[in-house]
């Protein structure tokens, strides 16, 4: 029977969550023999793979398990599997969340009925199945024609920090016609694979409900804090904005890609290392600064500009216009980290 709808689930060491996890879309309202769900094991140390190959066996016509020898993380098993992908459409879950029963129901009915080429949902933060934190509402809901310049525009300005994959739902076709995928070996992949989506998307849809669940889970990558990995966004940012050069978007996207890059790379990340890196903050600096005047010198008068619209912003890009001492720097540093912290 062919599928409606393949959803990619990369797997690392998640023995504990997998069961939560394929429940909620073995129980989806959609059907389950809509479904193609494709697991990829990442190299996992513990009972992962056995499991996943318990669930193949037991849901053969459901269920594709790639299993990898060595790790790849998140941005390779999802190009891989989306070859392997059979459906229309493709969905991301990770192998530690789960899933309201309606959401791949929900998805699928905006996006087919408005024909959009990516649809949305919102998401709350989980600890457990009985306590929830809804994530604050960001964006207009509803259906978005993007062809238009000042809709783009908006949405754009809004959509700017959301850049997960697994609230989402694509029309394969948009993500193979356009050659939308995940950077590998490296984090944080999600970035350049949504910036390229929101740069070719003609049409989009927004459901205002939380239809996902997003466990705050204590050694997942998101919560290990000042590690190394973090300057990942930086590269990722550089590659995306390369990529855009490379692939001549340039003519027609120039002022939405520059403030792309310079909210990721530079505002974004500046913030971070203010928390987390401190002892590295006027260095990290210098560096940012020298990076945005030689590739977006005309930062300033990007029309993204007007959306800075609280201080923290406005503080953060002022930083680049003036040539700072290190001692004037980590004063206002402190004072930012101070009322805004």
């Amino acid at each position: 029977m062919e599928k409606t709808i393949s959803i990619i689930i990369p797997c690392y060491n998640v023995e504990r969550y997998l069961n939560r996890c394929f429940t909620s879309l073995k129980q989806q309202t959609l059907g389950f023999e809509n479904m193609e769900l494709i697991f990829v094991n990442d190299a996992s140390t513990d009972q992962t793979l056995e499991k996943l190959t318990a669930l193949e066996a037991q849901y053969p016509e459901n269920i594709i398990v790639i299993h990898f020898t060595e790790n790849r993380r998140q941005g390779t098993a999802r190009n891989v599997a989306l070859e392997y992908a059979s459906a229309p459409y493709i969905g991301y879950v990770d192998s530690d969340d789960w899933v309201e029963d309606t959401m791949f129901e929900k998805m699928l009915s905006a996006i087919q009925t408005y024909d959009c080429d990516f649809v949305e949902c919102r998401w709350d933060l989980a600890r457990d199945i009985r306590h929830k934190s809804p994530v604050k509402k960001l964006g207009k809901p509803g259906y978005l024609d993007l062809r238009e310049p000042s809709v783009r525009s908006e949405f754009i300005g809004t959509q700017i920090g959301l850049t997960a994959l697994w609230n989402k739902v694509f029309k394969k076709s948009f993500l193979v016609e356009h050659d939308i995928f995940c950077p590998e070996q490296i984090r944080y992949e999600d970035i350049f694979f949504c910036y390229l989506a929101f740069l070719y998307a003609q049409s989009y849809y927004r459901i205002d409900e939380a239809l996902y669940h997003y466990f705050v889970n204590p050694a997942g990558t998101v919560q290990r804090r000042s590690q190394e990995y973090q300057f990942d966004k930086m590269d990722i940012a550089l590659g995306f904005l390369q990529t855009c050069k490379e692939r001549g978007l340039m003519a027609q996207y120039k002022d939405d890609i520059e403030w792309m890059f310079l909210e990721k790379y530079y505002v974004y990340m500046l913030w971070e290392v203010f928390k987390e890196f401190p002892e590295r903050s006027y260095a990290c600096y210098l560096q940012m600064k020298e990076t945005i005047h030689a590739l977006i010198p005309d930062y300033k008068t990007n029309p993204y500009r007007r959306w800075e619209s609280n201080e923290f912003d406005h503080v953060m890009l002022k930083l680049l216009d003036y040539p700072l001492d290190e001692a004037t720097f980590l004063e206002l540093r402190d004072d930012m980290l101070k009322k805004m912290g």
